[in-house]
């Protein structure tokens, strides 16, 4: 235990100096990836809380979170260059906390050498990359992971009181996620979906069967209601950020990349659309006519077009996660994994689906949610897909990793070359490529990759 922490202590040195350096040598200009802007919302976050007047609106494309935990920090008396470094110092200081918190729900979950590689993969494969910029996205990706989480157990929780406080827990979380990067009304929508699905159709096979099942009728309605808990706790914790937007633009789920630039071909579109007639401090003034939206693009659009719009954004993920940030081997080893033990254990991998079959459903339309939004995003965002795609990054590791650490896949055996292997061989094989990748690979590539896309 004793040298594991020694370990563990001397990897997040290593880890905060490497962020460090990579912060003074990469990210020299806060004009770059959005920095400025949450360097403004601070700023502005800072004067409303000391009340200015009347108090600036923190405008619908960046969300309230990160830069109200920047404006903690903020002194007036700081000069642009001055609050640019302690902004990044913060982030890095930021990061290893969520790290450490990420860390500590992996160990409850997943056996020591798992949670170990699972948390040195996440700080090696990309947050230290991450780390040294004035971003949301850290902030965002741990969050979400979460939120992810308590959804997934939700499907599992059968006694009343947990089931409505994690439900409660639930979407706090959601709405706390939201406020820190506007993404979760999808996810929250395919959550719902597959969650009230399960419900009713397990509802419909137990009156089928004329079974009253193991749970009580309080117990039954716990569940039932544990939806509702999480739309309600989601809806009130935005309810303040909502009502603002009502007030200013109109429109309570307000924000410039999904309401409008989702919707145009591409940036320089977007740029002399919405964004040059006032879409940041009010509703565009521009005929209703010519606004984008979901029904003009459908309209405008051939099913060829939309294909070929979706077809580039997924070769860029493809292609950016190969030449940027160092998760795409060990992401294609957990998957090479993941298949051969189904391919080992398909009955039981059936079995486990079947007894299952809600968290299966919602991390199936989860995942095609995530992956179609990403790629149809891509021509958008002017640097690619990578800052998208990394919020799905951990989501899909940890299941993974639960999967192939549970029995009997965690027993499953094979032969290579008249050698019996196993799982545990599987776990040692990553945390050995890590540590040769920590020795050799990440620094080189962590200094020759900016890393705030």
């Amino acid at each position: 235990m004793a040298a594991r922490i020694a370990l563990l202590l001397a990897l997040a040195s290593f880890y905060a100096i490497a962020a460090n350096t990579h912060a003074t040598r990469v990210n020299t200009s806060k004009a770059r990836g959005d920095q400025s802007g949450y360097l403004y919302d601070a700023e502005v976050l800072y004067h409303n809380w000391h009340g200015a007047t009347p108090p600036k609106l923190v405008d619908r494309n960046r969300m309230p979170v990160y830069g109200g935990f920047l404006a903690l920090f903020y002194d007036p008396a700081m000069s642009d260059p001055e609050f640019f470094v302690l902004g990044r110092r913060l982030n890095i200081a930021l990061s290893l906390g969520l790290l450490a918190a990420l860390a500590f729900v992996f160990a409850r979950f997943l056996p020591p050498i798992a949670w170990m590689n699972l948390t040195l993969f996440l700080a090696f494969g990309y947050f230290v990359f991450k780390a040294g910029y004035v971003q949301s996205e850290l902030l965002f990706y741990s969050l979400f992971f979460l939120a992810f989480l308590t959804c997934c157990s939700l499907f599992t929780r059968r006694r009343a009181l947990p089931t409505l406080g994690l439900a409660a827990l639930c979407g706090a979380l959601l709405g706390v996620t939201h406020l820190t990067k506007a993404a979760m009304p999808p996810f929250a929508a395919v959550f719902l979906l597959a969650y009230f699905g399960n419900e009713a159709a397990g509802l419909i096979a137990r009156r089928r069967r004329k079974e009253t099942g193991p749970l009580s009728t309080t117990e039954r309605l716990a569940r039932a209601g544990a939806g509702l808990v999480v739309l309600v706790s989601f809806l009130a914790v935005l309810a303040p950020y909502l009502s603002n937007s009502h007030r200013v633009f109109g429109h309570y789920f307000y924000n410039v990349n999904s309401t409008f630039y989702v919707w145009y071909d591409d940036w320089p579109h977007a740029s002399v659309g919405t964004y040059s007639h006032g879409d940041h401090v009010g509703w565009p003034q521009m005929p209703a006519s010519e606004l984008p939206g979901p029904a003009r693009y459908w309209r405008d659009h051939s099913l060829a077009q939309i294909a070929s719009r979706l077809g580039a954004g997924f070769e860029d993920m493809i292609v950016r996660s190969y030449h940027t940030f160092w998760y795409l081997k060990y992401v294609c080893l957990f998957f090479a994994l993941t298949a051969l033990l189904i391919a080992r254990r398909p009955r039981a991998f059936a079995d486990l689906v079947r007894r299952n079959a809600g968290l299966f459903a919602f991390l199936v339309l989860y995942a095609i949610m995530g992956l179609f939004t990403t790629a149809f995003y891509s021509p958008i965002s002017g640097t690619g897909t990578t800052r998208f795609l990394l919020a799905h990054v951990l989501p899909a590791s940890f299941v993974l990793f639960r999967f192939f650490t549970r029995p009997p896949f965690a027993e499953a055996t094979g032969t290579i070359a008249g050698v019996t292997v196993t799982t545990g061989h599987f776990h040692l094989l990553v945390s050995v490529v890590l540590g040769l990748d920590i020795l050799f690979t990440v620094w080189p590539r962590l200094m020759t990759t900016y890393g705030g896309f």
